[in-house]
């Protein structure tokens, strides 16, 4: 075990500095950039569709929204599962590829299909609702 006196505060300071200012900014963007990267998409998706959502009701905003994330979400699962299946062929492990083709074409049908779920769970609710205030009224 190495152990390392200081002599002053001072120089103990001195020596935390001695990373560049560059390189701390680098490191950061590298922890939060994904932070960044969707704050910046909601930010411009809410910008783009700000009035109509103020004008319209929240499920005509929820819609748009949807829509929006879907088709920006489509393209890529589309690239980025491509290129990983494509990388994995490349390196000769067909297994992998097999198991990502899978995986991006589950998440592709759940992208798709959960909106059509809920669509479904919300009609049998309503239609519940419904026989409920037929029985009782």
């Amino acid at each position: 075990m190495k152990v390392q006196t200081v002599g002053s505060i001072s120089e103990f300071l001195r020596k935390q500095e001695a990373e560049p200012f560059s390189a701390k900014v680098e490191r950061h963007f590298k922890k939060y950039g994904m932070v960044y990267k969707v704050a910046g998409i909601t930010i411009i998706l809410l910008a783009s569709g700000g009035s109509a959502l103020a004008s319209s009701g929240i499920e005509a905003g929820a819609e748009q929204l949807y829509s929006k994330l879907l088709s920006i979400g489509k393209w890529v699962i589309i690239f980025k599962g491509g290129f990983d299946i494509i990388k994995n062929m490349a390196s000769g492990d067909f297994d992998s590829a097999k198991k990502g083709f899978i995986s991006y074409l589950i998440v592709y049908v759940f992208l798709f299909g959960l909106p059509w779920a809920m669509n479904e769970v919300d009609s049998i609710f309503r239609e519940l609702n419904t026989n409920e205030i037929s029985t009782n009224g």
